[in-house]
């Protein structure tokens, strides 16, 4: 059946199932021995989040009217569908729980892998804009940390320009008001992860 209302009904189970998916994986790759990730996990991390999200998108867009409300989504300029969006939020979830999973008291990854997979289907823009960031705070402060701050930190400034500017990608979703509201959600879970998993002692 196709309405609004199902949509609505589904949208924030399978929101939440993706916080389960990437609490799930965060708690089977975690290994007290070893702290840095192998980069296998990195893999499975983004695989899990990307497979999230083209579920969501592919069971929203199954039970989506047709006509008028998809024309909305794919005609009108920095509006998603809602397919787009709940696959956007729901592989968020899932980045979300790999930060923070609630069987490990919020104590996760950091993230970056997921995310980047993320932006690079859906905002490819967002991630050009944040490796590059990232390439020139690792470049000119030699630290990884600090390039991974830099990489964040650009984040919401790139979603917002876009939105201003009505960037139009070669691909994945435009820039817009939801684009950026999910850009902002997504810095402060990463920007989150990684102060918290600043050196002890550092000032920053």
């Amino acid at each position: 059946m196709r309405s609004l209302s199902v949509v609505a009904l589904l949208a924030g189970p399978i929101v939440l199932s993706g916080y389960v998916v990437g609490t799930a994986v965060a708690h089977w790759l975690a290994r007290d021995d070893e702290p840095r990730p192998r980069p296998g996990d990195l893999v499975l991390e983004a695989f899990a989040t990307l497979a999230v999200a083209t579920a969501a998108w592919y069971a929203i867009q199954e039970v989506s009217p047709g006509s008028g409300f998809s024309r909305i989504g794919y005609f009108s300029n920095q509006v998603l569908a809602a397919w787009q969006s709940v696959a956007i939020w729901a592989g968020l979830a899932v980045v979300v729980g790999i930060c923070a999973p609630v069987t490990r008291r919020f104590q996760g990854g950091a993230g970056l892998a997921p995310a980047g997979a993320l932006l690079a289907v859906h905002f490819p823009w967002f991630l050009f804009a944040s490796l590059g960031a990232g390439a020139l705070g690792l470049v000119t402060s030699r630290s990884a940390r600090v390039g991974a701050g830099a990489a964040i930190a650009v984040l919401l400034p790139t979603a917002w320009l876009g939105w201003v500017l009505e960037w139009l990608p070669a691909w994945g979703l435009p820039a817009g008001p939801e684009a950026t509201v999910w850009a902002m959600v997504l810095t402060i879970v990463l920007g989150t992860r990684w102060w918290h998993d600043r050196p002890l002692g550092a000032s920053w």
